[in-house]
């Protein structure tokens, strides 16, 4: 064999096998690939828009098929009605009908009927996104409902001129992928942009499908196999404080998203199970991360699975009453649920090919809602209160004892003393979260003077500031506790008395919600809206940064439905807000589901369980509904539930105000 044979030979067996090599990597690539279903759901109600707008463009939904001359031969359409019935889409649409001669401007013989048409027509869908529907069968029906009985001269009017015009029908589905495509680009990682162009090259349509009230396509698309795919898992005992404030950042977002969503509803007809579905998801997603943060548990996937529950909990409520505000935006609202959709569906497969939730995400979603932005501010909400079933808003004023009559405290020569920093708000370098907004920032223009107060602070926060002799007449350390206490008790019993008329548990007795008002109010503060901290007056603020004043509202929780400048430096107000959460709890919560294990008010102990069970809910929101019981069945509760219990007991007592020992005396 020469050498050169030899060498032909090689050459020729190298090229086999790269082919073959190719070969095989191709079929190791395909088998671990997978095709992922992203659903497009286009209600019928939607779909009725998106035809009317493409065919009955004229005043009150009618269609001009056929016009040979003005009021004598005429066909038109009107009121088309869309619904599902053996796998086909059930088309009816009104018809009317005027025939004859005309001649020398007038009409003989004319023919006039009235009608209603029905198409069942089949779905289909092509590469470019067309949806078009195909005719399988047609019947006319009388204005009766029953099968019409008319000239074949109509029903050949009808044939010719009315089926061609609605199988002429198409709607271009394109712009929600494509808005699908540049949505999920914009949050993708630019260390996977290529596998996610890849994934998102790959979407395709599959064949429609009519469910009960919605045309179903799923969007086809190919990823490479999960299994073989490092995602790492977010660690919070790893990442940065920076990251953190990342996260937060992010949670804040997805509270305003969701916000915006509730708030698109106050309009609606919503009945009180739509209320109270909303109220416990924002409670428990507002609690969720409460809880998080406090445990230091706060990562990406923490807002992804929020979002991804809340999702699936919310859309059919959302479906159902923002349908009808889609004549406008219509291919706009199918963008945004098939966005919301496609997140959910990608929550195992997003972060593999880069594809996160993230805060401009979460505005993406809300611009293809409409023209309004999210509103992250920490502003009081009218629409939210509206829709959650919270009444208007009212800032109270103190109690009758005005800041003149309590003494406070002089110095030798009778001058008030202020302390050496007046009013200090605890800021980012108290709680090291990043978590407190800008707010007031409170001082003296000029110092050892009465002062002048100066308010820095966003837009929402123009409440009047409070004058430094207020702040001071409730601060504890500076009002010695036997004038500070019965002013606050003042307080609680106007808070109490405000919210007597709601209490929807006639069985409660009057002064029993008090009795819980001022227990709770121990528990939390022990009667303090403000404190003295490092030589200045600060409101009191929580050990984990999110809740203040006497009532320990929490801001992430309550944020848009209560001022938070007021709950910080009102005490009247921050006590209302918590008597209106104690009553909202006991009205919603308690009364609608009962108290459980057989408990009523009717005596001692029935009461002392259903305020223990009421502050649980306080506390720790509505998931303690179900929890607290457990705990008190088992004998095994919370040492918050214990301390509340004790608390409880003395206030039942006449006395009870001199068993508080936790107020500085001077």
């Amino acid at each position: 064999m020469t050498i050169q044979n030899c060498s032909r030979r090689i050459y020729i067996f190298s090229a086999l096998l790269f082919l073959l090599m190719t070969l095989f990597a191709g079929v190791l690539h395909q088998a671990r690939a997978e095709t992922v279903q992203l659903p497009m759901s286009i209600d019928l109600v939607l779909l009725r828009s998106l035809i009317v707008e493409q065919a009955y463009r004229e005043p009150g939904e009618r269609a001009r098929v056929l016009v040979l001359s003005e009021g004598c031969n005429e066909l038109w359409l009107h009121n088309p009605v869309l619904s599902q019935e053996r796998g086909l889409l059930r088309y009816q649409t009104g018809v009317s009908i005027t025939w004859g001669t005309p001649l020398g401007g007038n009409c003989y013989g004319a023919i006039n009927w009235q009608g209603n048409l029905v198409l069942w027509q089949q779905p289909q869908l092509d590469r470019q996104w067309r949806l078009s529907f195909a005719t399988v069968d047609s019947l006319l029906l009388d204005n009766s409902g029953q099968p019409a009985k008319i000239a074949g001269l109509l029903w050949d009017l009808i044939k010719e001129n009315v089926h061609d015009y609605l199988d002429r029908i198409s709607i271009n589905l394109a712009p929600p992928v494509e808005n699908l495509k540049e949505f999920m680009l914009a949050q993708t990682d630019q260390e996977t942009i290529l596998t996610a162009r890849r994934f998102l090259a790959s979407m395709h349509p599959h064949e429609p499908v009519l469910l009960e009230n919605e045309l179903h396509v799923d969007i086809l698309a190919e990823v490479e196999s999960p299994a073989e795919l490092s995602v790492a898992e977010d660690d919070m005992t790893t990442v940065s404080p920076e990251a953190q404030a990342r996260v937060i950042s992010l949670w804040q977002t997805w509270d305003a998203m969701l916000v915006h969503l509730i708030t698109r509803l106050s309009d609606k007809p919503l009945n009180e199970s739509d209320r109270q579905l909303l109220l416990d998801t924002m409670l428990s997603v507002r609690y969720e991360f409460s809880e998080a943060l406090g445990n230091q548990a706060l990562t990406n996937g923490f807002v992804r699975n929020q979002f991804i529950k809340t999702w699936q909990v919310l859309e059919p409520l959302f479906r159902r009453h923002l349908a009808t505000d889609s004549e406008h935006n219509i291919l706009g609202y199918m963008s945004f649920f098939t966005a919301a959709d496609a997140l959910t569906t990608l929550d195992r497969l997003g972060p593999a090919i880069g594809i996160d939730i993230s805060r401009n995400g979460f505005y993406r979603l809300a611009e293809m809602l409409g023209n309004e932005p999210l509103n992250e501010s920490n502003s009081v909400d009218p629409r939210l209160r509206e829709v959650l079933g919270f009444g208007a808003q009212t800032v109270p004023q103190e109690d009758a004892s005005s800041p003149a009559e309590v003494q406070i405290p002089a110095d030798d020569e009778g001058n008030s003393l202020p302390p050496a920093d007046p009013v200090h708000k605890p800021g980012k370098e108290d709680s090291g979260s990043g978590l407190r907004d800008s707010g007031y920032h409170l001082w003296l223009k000029n110092p050892g003077d009465w002062p002048i107060w100066q308010i820095f602070g966003p837009p929402e926060a123009n409440a009047a500031a409070p004058t430094l002799a207020e702040v001071r007449s409730w601060t504890a350390g500076i009002i010695p506790a036997p004038d500070l206490l019965p002013r606050v008790q003042k307080i609680l019993a106007a808070a109490a008395k405000n919210q007597r008329d709601s209490l929807r548990a006639s069985s409660v007795p009057t002064d029993w919600f008090l009795r819980t008002l001022q227990a709770t109010a121990w528990q939390e503060s022990c009667f303090r809206q403000f404190e003295i901290k490092d030589g200045k007056i600060t409101y009191l603020l929580s050990y984990n940064n999110t809740s203040v004043g006497l009532m320990q509202i929490n801001e992430k929780v309550w944020r848009g439905i209560f001022d938070l400048q007021e709950l910080r430096w009102n005490i009247a107000y921050n006590t209302t807000a918590g008597a209106e959460i104690l009553a909202l709890y006991l009205n919603r919560y308690i009364d609608r589901e009962g108290t459980g294990q057989a408990k009523t008010t009717s005596d001692t102990a029935g009461r002392r369980y259903l305020a223990a069970l009421l502050y649980a809910l306080y506390n720790g929101g509505p998931g303690q509904l179900k929890e607290y019981p457990v705990r008190s069945r088992s004998g095994k509760l919370y040492k918050s539930d214990t301390l509340f219990l004790g608390k409880y007991d003395m206030v039942e007592r006449q006395d009870w105000p001199t068993m508080v020992d936790c107020l500085p005396a001077s």
